[in-house]
C-alpha cells in the first residue's frame, strides 16, 4: 500500500471515529434535553471478566464475573453488586449463537436496601456483517429468582454495531449499541441503556472493552447512571 492510499484509510478511519462519536454524544444530549434531571442520578463503574473455555469446535464452557461500584455524594465507589455465574454457548452456525446461563447476583443498591436472585438466562445471539459493519442482536430472556419478593421475566434485547479502526499501528473497532428491557412484573418496557466504546484485541486469548453507558429507568432507585465500565475477554 502506498503512503497516499494509507494516508486516505487513515482519514476515512478517523472519519468514521468521529462519526460514532457524534452518534453517541448527540444521542445522549437529546435524552438528556428531554428528561428532566434525576436527583437520584448516580455514577457507577462496572467491571465484568468473561472466560471461555473449549469444549468442541461449536461449544464453549463460559464463565463470568461481575463486579459494580457506585459513587455519589455520601458514598465513593461503594460495591453494589456483584455477580458470578457460568454457561454453555452453542455456535449453532458462524450467524447464531444460543448460550443458556446460570447467574447469580448480589446487590446493595442502598446501603439499607439488599437483594439476592437466580436468573435462569437464555441467549440467543444473532450476528451478521455488512460491507466492515458487523451488527450484533442480543436477545436475553431471565427468568429472576427472588429471595422475599415476587418472581419475573425480564426481556432485554441489545443492538450492537461496531465498525474496524486502525491509525497509524493502532488497530481497535468501535462500537455503539442500545439495549431495551420489558418487564413482565410491570408489563411494560421499563429500562434503556446506550453505550458506546472500543474493542482491542489485545492478543489472539485477550479482548477488552473501554465503554461509556448511560442507563435510564424511570422506576428503580437509583434507576438513572452515567457508567465507565471495562469488559475483559480471555479465550482459554
Amino acid at each position: 500500500m502506498s503512503a497516499s492510499d494509507k494516508s486516505k484509510k487513515n482519514q476515512i478511519n478517523r472519519a468514521i471515529l468521529f462519526f460514532f462519536l457524534t452518534l453517541l454524544f448527540s444521542t445522549g444530549s437529546a435524552h438528556a434535553q428531554t428528561t428532566p434531571a434525576n436527583p437520584q442520578d448516580e455514577t457507577q463503574f462496572w467491571n465484568e471478566t468473561q472466560i471461555l473455555i473449549p469444549i468442541n469446535k461449536k461449544t464453549d464452557l463460559f464463565l463470568v464475573g461481575v463486579l459494580r461500584a457506585g459513587a455519589n455524594n455520601s458514598d465513593f465507589l461503594r460495591p453494589i453488586d456483584e455477580r458470578g455465574g457460568a454457561g454453555i454457548a452453542f455456535k449453532l452456525s458462524k450467524y447464531l449463537t444460543v448460550m443458556p446461563t446460570y447467574v447469580y447476583v448480589a446487590q446493595q443498591p442502598t446501603p439499607v436496601r439488599k437483594n439476592a436472585e437466580h436468573r435462569l438466562i437464555l441467549n440467543v445471539t444473532p450476528k451478521f456483517a455488512l460491507g466492515r459493519f458487523t451488527f450484533t442482536d442480543r436477545n436475553l430472556i431471565e427468568f429472576r429468582v427472588r429471595h422475599s419478593l415476587s418472581n419475573f421475566v425480564m426481556y432485554r434485547n441489545r443492538l450492537q454495531i461496531d465498525y474496524p479502526v486502525k491509525i497509524g499501528e493502532f488497530g481497535f473497532k468501535l462500537f455503539v449499541a442500545d439495549e431495551a428491557w420489558y418487564s413482565t412484573l410491570l408489563d411494560t418496557w421499563v429500562r434503556n441503556r446506550i453505550s458506546g466504546g472500543i474493542i482491542k484485541q489485545f492478543t489472539p486469548h485477550f479482548a477488552a472493552e473501554f465503554f461509556y453507558l448511560r442507563q435510564n429507568d424511570g422506576r428503580a432507585r437509583p434507576g438513572d447512571a452515567h457508567v465507565f465500565g471495562t469488559l475483559f475477554r480471555i479465550n482459554l
